[in-house]
């Protein structure tokens, strides 16, 4: 009975009672979960996109080419100012930057005799407007070289009239820059597309889709042609296209910036990287 009394009481503790004392002294209480290692993608390519991309296709070459336009559209018979012209077309724009129904809109606002026909030179027009002087975005120079001292090639893919991208090329002394290793020029015709360039790049390369990254400001065309192609994608939020939306996730970049000199930041190993750091750990 006095045995009995003393288990009860708590002061002689029961044989469970003494197992799951030991057992909670082995599990230490409050032990904080180990944080998992992010595994940054390593990139060994990038092509970038020209226009708004490396430099500042809105500031430096819309304006120009919208009164180049004009000044044609009156040339073929359109009865108007040029200036007047010029800032229809610059209205229309605002809310066409794909250039879809810009000529339609200017014709019919003007009363054109010949809407199809005076489009089609202002169309014409628009994409070989003569080239003058251009310059790079300030960090676009630095970025290159950055990318090519850590291994990775550096591609170039531009959308246009292949003779003024050439000559675009040339006003901004890329087609002389080292640490681009080629640049490919894509056509309105669909000559070469941006999704086939890419394809090209990659069989040049020989590197699997998830070691390139591509950049560009056209959710319908670069950010959609890489992610096809499983490769990863930044938009630059800037120039003719920044208000344009993506239609769905086939359009959505992996990531967004302000400005080109932010690449460099964004979370992946660059080129040689990774295999540096191995080595010095052996």
């Amino acid at each position: 009975m006095i045995r009995m009394d003393i288990a009860v009481s708590g002061e002689m503790p029961l044989s469970h009672q003494r197992t799951k004392k030991r057992n909670s002294v082995l599990r230490p209480r409050n032990r904080k979960p180990q944080a998992r290692r992010t595994v940054k993608p390593v990139i060994r390519c990038v092509i970038f996109d020209l226009d708004d991309t490396l430099y500042d296709c809105l500031g430096q070459r819309v304006p120009m080419t919208h009164r180049y336009a004009a000044q044609a559209m009156v040339e073929a018979g359109l009865r108007a100012d040029a200036e007047a012209v010029y800032r229809a077309r610059m209205r229309a724009f605002r809310t066409d930057p794909m250039l879809r129904y810009i000529d339609a809109e200017v014709t019919r606002h003007f009363g054109a005799e010949d809407p199809e026909e005076i489009s089609r030179i202002a169309r014409e027009a628009y994409f070989n407007c003569p080239v003058g002087k251009l310059t790079l975005f300030p960090g676009s120079l630095p970025l290159l070289r950055f990318l090519a001292k850590r291994g990775v090639r550096n591609f170039i893919v531009s959308f246009g009239e292949p003779e003024i991208q050439h000559a675009k090329v040339k006003a901004l002394a890329l087609d002389r820059e080292p640490s681009v290793e080629k640049i490919y020029f894509a056509d309105r015709n669909n000559v070469l597309t941006k999704e086939a360039a890419f394809r090209k790049i990659q069989k040049r390369t020989r590197l699997n889709p998830s070691e390139i990254l591509i950049v560009g400001d056209r959710p319908a065309r670069e950010i959609r042609a890489g992610k096809e192609l499983g490769m990863h994608t930044v938009r630059l939020l800037h120039g003719e296209f920044k208000s344009q939306k993506p239609i769905g996730p086939e359009e959505e970049p992996d990531h967004v910036i302000g400005k080109i000199s932010e690449v460099r930041k964004l979370p992946f190993m660059w080129g040689r990287a990774q295999k540096q750091r191995a080595s010095g750990r052996q």
